[in-house]
């Protein structure tokens, strides 16, 4: 085939054109499609990243419940063993 424009009949500059055109509108098809999954993409990111700030949250005030389910109960095993030992000397 001839690539020399100048050379080309015009039916072959037709065919060309028509060549080009269609390559032009699947790039362009292609391009919108992409552009609206970039776009999707970034939402989604968006929200994950929110999603994953108030876990964080989360985690840290259930890890700050159970240090003080902790301390508690650390603290009533203690008076239990107080109270028993206030018992025995009772006895």
């Amino acid at each position: 085939m001839i690539t020399d424009p100048t050379q080309m009949s015009d039916e072959d500059k037709k065919r060309k054109k028509h060549s080009i055109e269609m390559e032009m509108v699947i790039l362009e098809s292609d391009q919108k499609k992409m552009i609206s999954q970039k776009t999707a993409l970034e939402a989604e990111i968006r929200k994950l990243k929110y999603d994953e700030e108030r876990i964080r949250v989360t985690l840290d005030e259930k890890k700050e419940e159970l240090e003080k389910a902790t301390y508690i109960l650390t603290q009533n095993e203690e008076e239990v063993k107080r109270l028993k030992k206030q018992l025995n000397l009772v006895i």
